[in-house]
């Protein structure tokens, strides 16, 4: 009973904050992380993907005018009900960004997290589309040859061409590109670009697609795995229908670590891209063209919340803790065009809740009331991990920014 899993937000204990936490499905599916499975669709609502890491992910839906949160379906639940799920079958993540493309948000599973040989062992991704007219969460994969987007491979980024109807996606730990023709209801592998030197890799988690329908990616982190030759991952690859794979080894990157967000504003004229450590790049499709930005946080803090505001004068960025003494996470404002950063004020400053929840993700998640929404979890450090959900929250930085006294 989709009705009894839904909560309201209550405010936070600074004006322009709002809380809630994801409840348990009736299913039985504590969600205790939300890995950059914060989106929203045209019409303002906010999805979010829960998940326990081992077992099943659920999508929980926001209505903004109500402030209400409510849980629209779950992954196990989708493929029983299309008859695709095998004994022993796991739906560890929704580890992407819910994605609107043809009257309908996307999600896909990714369920196996380490770079090694050992995805060969699972099945494979399960696509998902939830209609919000039927209210249903349905596996598009069971439709497909095998009942996945591809054997074995995990999917972790989604990119939308609605233009052409197509829905890209990223797959992990290989590195090879699938396209989902919503039309023909089939995926096609397009394989990877050749120059990669390893047979795993860290795959980027932000993809996007311009008006001539070129999708544009990147791959490597030093931060995970062994170091990456900068000649090969510190620039953007391309895609481009018709010709295949390709490379803009101009459009440098600052480091050897993969785009993770990203949004596109002004109807995709402009896209603001950052790494996990806040460095933020911009995308002009008109062109197109390159640009390094600047770093939102001076520090090496992990970041994984980006939001621009539609005017793209600002965005904001919240660190993740980190094991550095004085650590904490915090709320800053960076401003595009002058290239200045401010600390606005640490989470728990928001609210007292915050405290022990040590994780933050999502990114591009506004609603039409100009509020932007991330979702917040303890890791294995805190001593909250593994016996909370997540906690989902949405900030207006203007009346925020009041409380502030700024």
């Amino acid at each position: 009973d989709a009705a009894a899993q839904s909560v309201t937000a209550r405010p936070g204990a600074l004006d322009g904050s709002w809380l809630w936490v994801l409840p348990t499905t009736a299913d039985g599916l504590r969600p205790p992380q939300s890995w950059q499975a914060t989106g929203s669709a045209p019409s303002g609502d906010i999805y979010v993907g829960g998940m326990d890491h081992a077992t099943n992910s659920a999508l929980y839906r926001i209505r903004p005018a109500t402030n209400r949160l409510s849980y629209v379906g779950d992954a196990r639940a989708a493929s029983l009900a299309a008859d695709n799920l095998e004994p022993g079958e796991a739906f560890e993540k929704f580890h992407t960004r819910p994605t609107w493309i043809n009257g309908k948000i996307h999600v896909a599973t990714m369920d196996y997290s380490t770079i090694d040989a050992g995805y060969l062992a699972r099945r494979g991704s399960h696509l998902y589309a939830f209609d919000p007219v039927a209210a249903r969460l349905t596996d598009l994969s069971a439709a497909e040859p095998g009942g996945v987007s591809a054997p074995h491979v995990s999917v972790v980024t989604l990119a939308a061409d609605p233009a052409r109807k197509l829905l890209y996606e990223a797959a992990a730990p290989t590195g090879q590109i699938l396209r989902y023709d919503l039309i023909k209801k089939k995926t096609t592998n397009l394989g990877r670009p050749s120059r990669y030197d390893r047979p795993y890799l860290y795959v980027g988690r932000f993809m996007w697609v311009d008006s001539r329908g070129v999708l544009y990616f990147s791959a490597g982190n030093t931060g995970y795995v062994t170091p990456y030759n900068p000649a090969i991952y510190q620039h953007i690859y391309l895609y481009r229908p018709g010709s295949g794979f390709g490379e803009r080894t101009a459009w440098r990157l600052e480091g050897t670590r993969a785009i993770e967000t990203g949004q596109c504003i002004s109807g995709g004229a402009v896209c603001y891209l950052a790494d996990d450590q806040s460095r933020i790049y911009r995308f002009t499709d008109s062109g197109p063209s390159w640009a390094y930005v600047g770093r939102a946080v001076p520090t090496n803090e992990t970041v994984w919340v980006f939001h621009v505001t539609a005017d793209g004068r600002r965005a904001y960025v919240i660190t993740t803790q980190s094991a550095a003494p004085g650590s904490v996470p915090a709320l800053y404002e960076y401003d595009l065009a002058s290239r200045t950063s401010r600390r606005l004020c640490a989470l728990t400053t928001i609210d007292p809740a915050f405290a022990g929840y040590d994780r933050h993700t999502g990114y591009n998640a506004w609603d039409a009331q100009g509020r932007f929404y991330f979702a917040s979890f303890p890791s294995a450090r805190s001593p909250l991990f593994g016996t909370v959900n997540v906690r989902v929250t949405a900030v207006d930085p203007v009346r925020l920014k009041a409380a502030l006294g700024l």
